[in-house]
């Protein structure tokens, strides 16, 4: 006995399901807007920000470490002031002068090694850049971003305790407004060298950790370029005498850096062996090509 197979009937009604969907009705922001979210990203992932507090530590405390000697010598000053010393004695009119770099520069080191990674590797190991680029946003404007969140912070850093030296001379001094006003000048200096400092070395940590999607390894990179680059350029101009050496030197892209400083406060030649556009050329040359790395690196991450 057959069991006849009933053919199976269509139905022609159709059945609609409210899933909830809205229609947006926020404001429709596109590309500048887009960019300052990754900016503001980029500040709080540069201290930390919304993370634990061993993550906040690092940071934090290399930021202290910058911000020590500045303190250091504002309670020295205050000290030979409280007892009737000449302040002028402390040498302490060039505020970001070689002496303050060269206490800050190796935490100034750390903090850029250690915390530009930040900045790119999260992104690359956790392959969300192609949901960046589904925004109005290319490959270039997200690496700018990036970058101007760790220069802004970096360039603070830079300028605080210059900052806090410039407002402790005026406490101490005879007549805090004269003083003010006789060194204003000092301000455009200040800004103009710690953006200069925090330009060459948000560059490079940014270049070298576009190389790689894990922070450990870029952050060692950044610190054994920053590192090996100087010890290299130290070598070499003494090893080869004459101007040869001079301009072997130049490698050594912190021993650059704080020839530009020196000239940006006492607009002289100084003791540096070259002319001062030669390093500022340099300097300049560092952070172009810290930018076409990173463009390379980047030029095909929306595809």
């Amino acid at each position: 006995m057959t069991t006849e197979v009933q053919p199976r009937q269509r139905s022609t009604e159709g059945e609609v399901y409210d899933l909830g969907y809205q229609r947006f009705e926020g404001e429709r922001s596109g590309r500048p807007q887009a960019i300052r979210a990754i900016w503001r990203d980029s500040i709080r992932a540069s201290l930390g920000l919304g993370r634990s507090l061993s993550s906040k530590l690092l940071p934090l405390g290399l930021i202290v470490l910058v911000l020590l000697p500045a303190v250091f010598v504002v309670v020295i000053a205050g000290f030979v002031s409280s007892f009737g010393g000449d302040v002028d004695e402390l040498e302490l009119d060039g505020l970001s002068n070689r002496e303050y770099y060269e206490f800050a520069l190796i935490p100034l080191i750390l903090y850029a090694s250690m915390i530009g990674p930040e900045m790119f590797c999260p992104d690359r190991r956790s392959n969300v850049l192609v949901l960046y680029f589904t925004r109005p946003l290319t490959p270039m404007n997200y690496v700018v971003a990036r970058w101007l969140g760790f220069f802004t912070v970096s360039t603070v850093i830079l300028w605080l305790p210059q900052l806090l030296i410039f407002l402790t001379r005026s406490m101490i001094a005879d007549s805090p407004f004269d003083w003010v006003t006789d060194n204003l000048e000092i301000l455009p200096q200040v800004a103009l060298s710690g953006m200069v400092m925090a330009a060459m070395l948000t560059t490079v940590a940014l270049a070298v950790s576009s190389f790689t999607d894990r922070r450990p390894y870029a952050a060692g990179a950044a610190l054994g370029v920053l590192i090996l680059f100087s010890i290299v350029g130290e070598i070499l101009s003494e090893l080869v005498s004459g101007s040869a050496g001079d301009y072997l030197g130049l490698i050594d892209m912190l021993q650059a850096v704080l020839n530009v400083n020196d000239w940006i406060f006492r607009d002289v030649q100084g003791d540096a062996p070259l002319a001062n556009w030669i390093y500022v050329a340099d300097v300049a040359a560092i952070v172009a090509i810290g930018w076409v790395v990173m463009w390379w690196r980047y030029r095909g991450a929306a595809g």
